[in-house]
């Protein structure tokens, strides 16, 4: 009978770690590909002509694109399951541009995934 509840506490607490050990799994798989969609992002963008390109034109004034969808500031995963926003900013020197590029899961659990952010300065070919 000791020895059956001795196994028993031993199982339960190796399923509770089993769980946990599944959590953080998920946790950082949906972070990988945030910054993974950050980083395509970035890369995107500088690719881009700043004259003609409004996804780099600099963003509008009052309203932070980072914090709300704001339009040629956004855009969102095939699957719906990531937003990305970005901010463009004037760069430290001319013909650079201060880019800040925010990936937010769709689901607001963070056992999912947590937001990801990257500040990079992209400069014009």
């Amino acid at each position: 009978m000791i020895s059956t509840v001795i196994l028993l506490v031993g199982l339960v607490g190796g399923a509770q770690m089993l769980a946990v050990t599944v959590q953080m799994h998920q946790l950082a798989r949906g972070s990988t590909d945030a910054t993974r969609l950050a980083s395509t992002k970035v890369e995107e963008l500088a690719k881009l002509n700043f004259a003609t390109a409004p996804a780099v034109q600099l963003s509008p004034q009052g309203q932070d694109p980072l914090v709300q969808n704001v339009a040629n500031y956004f855009d969102t995963t095939a699957a719906g399951d990531f937003t990305r926003r970005w901010r463009v900013e004037v760069g430290p020197v001319a013909g650079t541009r201060l880019v800040t590029v925010r990936v937010v899961p769709a689901r607001t659990s963070l056992m999912v995934a947590k937001p990801v952010e990257i500040v990079t300065v992209i400069r014009q070919w």
